[in-house]
């Protein structure tokens, strides 16, 4: 009888920069959170927030609800991905989170897939499961967090938000409106609109919602479903994009989708030209095929379609102002 060689399955690694960036990104949105807090909202400067959180460093507490919102989305969004890639037998990494010591803390997180999508059908399972995901956790936070924020009055002065504004402004000789970089305003969807009237009702003229930390959390995870269905390149939207039209339709589609980003970056926000910069020449407007090439069910269809909508529901035309 002939030997037999089995080769051993690989030994499983401890994900120790997995789980080093998770525990950094922890901490870089539990300082923002702090930011965010009532427990900031009379400070004026950093050195008077350092010298705060050395007179009580329990107050770094403040920041746990924005910081556990926002990454407890992102966590959700990326597992979507990780189990069904899984699921699907495509070679994926655990979510690499990306902490950074400004802003909201975080530039998101990914996924390394390292073998070939088997077919479209497992394409839009592991392309619209992260958003889908993180949409289940951010709708209920976001209804909380708004049921918990507070109706003040508010300058509603911003600067120009978009370059076409910025030049009319310039254009008319008018200089940046008193009151402009006094408040962060941000930006509507359809979904958080018709959610802040459902919750908070109809407001008064000079007034705005201060949302509770919990509230912004789950406005950006909303806003980060936006970024990646943007229906382009290997962004979910991407993955969806082809899954349902195929590999031709959907590079066609890609350019629609990079030439609409593009004016709206030129006419309504500054975000947008830079999402149009990063899908365009970073990421780009191709994908790789799937190696089965079948159609879509009617059941995965109609979650393709959701899911396209999903994006339209979620996008910010102007995501921030100040």
């Amino acid at each position: 009888m002939d030997d037999v060689l089995v080769r051993p399955r690989p030994r499983a690694r401890f994900p120790a920069a997995n789980v080093a960036l998770f525990l950094a990104t922890l901490a870089t949105t539990g300082w923002a959170g702090l930011l965010f807090s009532p427990a900031a909202a009379d400070v004026r400067t950093l050195g008077e927030l350092l010298a705060r959180v050395r007179e009580a460093p329990g107050v770094l507490l403040e920041g746990l609800p924005f910081a556990l919102s926002l990454v407890g989305i992102l966590f959700t969004h990326e597992m979507g991905h990780y189990v069904l890639a899984r699921r699907a037998r495509v070679d994926t990494t655990l979510p690499y989170f990306i902490p950074v010591p400004f802003g909201v803390g975080t530039l998101g997180a990914v996924i390394r897939m390292r073998s070939p999508i088997p077919s479209r059908r497992a394409l839009l399972d592991i392309g619209a499961s992260g958003p889908l995901g993180g949409l289940v956790v951010a709708l209920p936070l976001l209804v909380w967090g708004l049921a918990h924020s507070e109706i003040r009055e508010v300058s509603a002065a911003t600067s120009p938000a978009s370059p076409f504004g910025a030049f009319l402004s310039w254009l008319a000789g008018r200089p940046s409106p008193e009151g402009a970089g006094e408040v962060i305003h941000f930006g509507h969807s359809l979904l958080t609109l018709a959610a802040q009237r459902l919750v908070v009702g109809p407001l008064a003229p000079g007034t705005d919602v201060v949302m509770h930390p919990v509230a912004v959390a789950a406005s950006l995870g909303l806003l980060v479903t936006a970024l990646n269905l943007v229906p382009a390149g290997q962004l979910d939207g991407g993955h969806v994009l082809y899954a349902l039209f195929g590999r031709r339709r959907a590079h066609a589609l890609a350019r629609l989708t990079s030439a609409a980003l593009l004016l709206a970056g030129i006419f309504a926000s500054w975000s947008w030209l830079l999402w149009w910069f990063l899908t365009r020449f970073v990421v780009g407007l191709g994908h790789p095929a799937a190696l089965v090439e079948e159609p879509l069910g009617p059941g995965r269809r109609a979650i393709a379609i959701f899911s396209l909508i999903l994006f339209f529901a979620t996008f910010v035309p102007v995501p921030v102002a100040f």
